[in-house]
């Protein structure tokens, strides 16, 4: 009933904000302000919920499974961690992509991610492989770090070259990928081949200035900081353990980073780019314009959102 609820309102407001002043945003489809339409209310109802209702809602969501249906998955175990490894009906490529999900690192899991990871598998035309790694309040830092560490030493230690191994993530799971070669570059350990970050949260302080401008875009600041606050736990949301933006990128790998034109997150992934480039980091930013927060999610209901997930799967596979 609650979705309902969701859907006829959205709905509404949509087609009454449309009439009055025509689109959001000039590029959005109908469909797709009303898809974001949705996905703010939804969130703006569910702040004031626990991390284990809002994984509870997730779970129970009709998310997209057009791209599912085209490829092989199926359980895998790395070091005693649970993961999905999709295989595409035509691999191309001996690459493995490493892809760790978003979800605030509060809520997700690779089931909720089907979707995304089945179309890199598409459209890479290799292996990914998408880890369950454990998640705050609960599980606070290190430990989402530590599962992905010992998923990358488990994929090595199957035979996989780590000059073969890609890693990408969205949102907290961009926090994650780009936290994953941080650790390894000071362990001075082998490194992922590239790495592509997609809409990555890397202040959790939300001080940057688009993090209070973008208003197109779904949740707010306040949101944002609240959050953060149950990931962080005793820890300042400005620590550079978990703020990643206050890190030294120097030896990353080859390094993608995408981010929306219309998100609160852009102006921290812009400053990325330009801290690693001036660390002789080999890096390029995309930014897809118009684009709310992790559209490659929303790549069901948008061209744009599928061709930014293309971009960063053909990245991957040519590094």
């Amino acid at each position: 009933m609650r979705l309902i609820r969701l859907l006829l309102v959205a709905l509404g407001a949509t087609f009454l904000r449309r009439l009055r002043s025509g689109p959001r945003r000039a590029g959005w489809t109908w469909t797709f302000e009303f898809i974001v339409e949705l996905m703010r209310r939804d969130w703006m109802e569910m702040r004031s919920w626990k991390p284990a209702q809002i994984r509870a809602e997730f779970e129970r969501k009709p998310l997209p499974k057009s791209a599912t249906r085209k490829v092989r998955y199926g359980e895998i175990w790395l070091d005693g961690i649970r993961a999905l490894s999709f295989e595409p009906p035509s691999k191309r490529s001996p690459v493995v992509i490493l892809y760790f999900h978003g979800g605030s690192y509060l809520f997700g899991s690779p089931e909720t991610h089907l979707d995304v990871a089945a179309r890199f598998a598409l459209a890479a035309g290799a292996r990914v492989v998408l880890p369950e790694y454990r998640l705050a309040p609960e599980h606070r830092y290190p430990a989402a770090l530590d599962d992905a560490l010992r998923v990358f030493r488990a994929l090595i230690a199957s035979g996989t070259d780590p000059a073969h191994i890609a890693v990408t993530g969205e949102s907290a799971g961009g926090n994650l990928a780009l936290a994953l070669p941080l650790a390894l570059v000071g362990e001075r350990a082998p490194l992922p081949r590239a790495v592509a970050l997609l809409s990555p949260w890397l202040d959790l302080s939300a001080s940057f200035p688009s993090t209070r401008t973008q208003l197109d875009d779904y949740g707010d600041r306040e949101l944002v900081v609240e959050q953060a606050r149950l990931v962080a736990g005793e820890l300042s949301l400005d620590d550079p353990r978990l703020s990643l933006i206050h890190r030294d990128p120097k030896g990353l790998p080859r390094l993608l980073i995408q981010v929306g034109g219309a998100e609160r997150l852009h102006d921290e992934a812009v400053e990325l780019d330009r801290r690693a480039r001036e660390a002789g980091v080999d890096a390029r930013l995309d930014v897809l314009p118009e684009m709310p927060h992790a559209a490659q999610l929303l790549a069901e209901w948008s061209r744009e959102g599928q061709s930014a997930l293309e971009r960063a799967a053909s990245f991957l596979t040519a590094a």
